[in-house]
């Protein structure tokens, strides 16, 4: 009789492992996540972030057995603010948001302690433009007493700006005293408004080119403000996921030669409380699937590369589940 009874609890406990085992993988082998649901923190719907946000909801939903992934409009620092609240799991946001975040700096009341990094994908090129028939504006300087749109309130563009013009001396105040005006919006908007003369200053990232400028540029030339290189060199120095870069030549009609500006990276964030096998596979399948985003995103899946993921990235930031697999694939020693 104790044989039979050690024989059936030795069967159980076989059949309790395998269903453990379930909740890791499915029955063809997919890994499974530890809830049906995953919302992505994307930008507007339009933005450069929005068609990544959506290769991403259906790589997911595909590789994950039974895993609804869904992406919800945002912007960097709105995304942040929405993990650190639960309402999305990741998100896409800018390096220097992401170090403001941690710390409570500008654009947080307080410190985010509950986010982590898995990658950062592809450089930001910051331009502030203006027409190309408007000889008042040839640098910096030239803005304070303008009227200048900074693109979506909420976004990152606005934070990395303001962190850029502290190496002038200027903030909103002095552009007010000035005589200046700022104002948000979506990229399209901002353009057409630029176009009409109803702002002075654009504002706006791209990898490398904006499109709500290539569309305007059609019919009204446009110029990019060259950034100092001290001034680069300076807010580079700080460590604050913001570095110094050139603005392809090219980018834009009449525009010959390299523009110096500063540039964040797009970087991918979770909730810190994700498991570690949950974030290894989501990192993992992100990494795998490149082919995707390079048919869906071309110009931005170029940049996508392990040699740069962690760019801006300090490596105690770093989810273990994506430590885990960075050091699988021998970024990480």
């Amino acid at each position: 009789m104790k044989k039979l009874l050690t024989i059936a609890i030795l069967f159980i406990a076989v059949i309790l492992t395998a269903c453990g085992g379930e909740e890791t993988s499915g029955s063809d082998g997919q890994p499974s996540a530890p809830d049906k649901f995953l919302q992505i923190g994307s930008g507007p719907m339009g933005s450069g972030w929005y068609p990544i946000t959506t290769t991403m909801t259906e790589i997911y939903s595909s590789e994950f057995n039974g895993l609804n992934a869904t992406q919800l409009e945002g912007g960097s620092t709105a995304n942040l603010k929405s993990l650190q609240v639960g309402d999305i799991q990741m998100g896409l946001n800018y390096t220097p948001d992401f170090i403001a975040a941690l710390e409570g700096g500008t654009g947080f009341d307080e410190p985010i302690e509950d986010i982590a990094a898995i990658a950062a994908i592809y450089p930001v090129f910051q331009t502030i433009a203006t027409t190309a028939d408007n000889d008042d504006i040839e640098s910096i300087e030239d803005i304070v007493d303008k009227h200048i749109f900074l693109g979506p309130k909420g976004g990152g563009g606005p934070v990395a700006f303001w962190k850029m013009m502290e190496e002038y001396g200027i903030d909103e105040q002095t552009i007010e005293e000035a005589g200046g005006k700022v104002s948000y919006g979506n990229y399209s908007d901002g353009a057409s408004m630029l176009k009409d003369g109803n702002v002075d200053v654009f504002l706006g990232g791209g990898a490398p080119f904006i499109p709500a400028l290539q569309e305007i540029e059609l019919t009204s030339p446009i110029k990019v403000i060259p950034i100092d290189e001290e001034k680069l060199e300076s807010i580079e120095e700080k460590g604050i996921g913001i570095t110094a870069g050139e603005l392809p030549a090219g980018t834009y009609d009449g525009i010959d030669e390299e523009v110096p500006t500063y540039v964040m990276e797009t970087m991918i964030t979770v909730r810190a409380d994700l498991e570690e096998e949950y974030v290894y596979n989501l990192t993992k399948i992100f990494w795998e699937n490149l082919s995707s985003f390079e048919e869906q995103v071309p110009e931005r899946a170029e940049n996508f590369t392990l040699d740069t993921a962690l760019n801006g990235i300090e490596t105690e930031t770093l989810h273990p589940g994506a430590k885990k697999y960075y050091e699988e694939e021998g970024v990480l020693e």
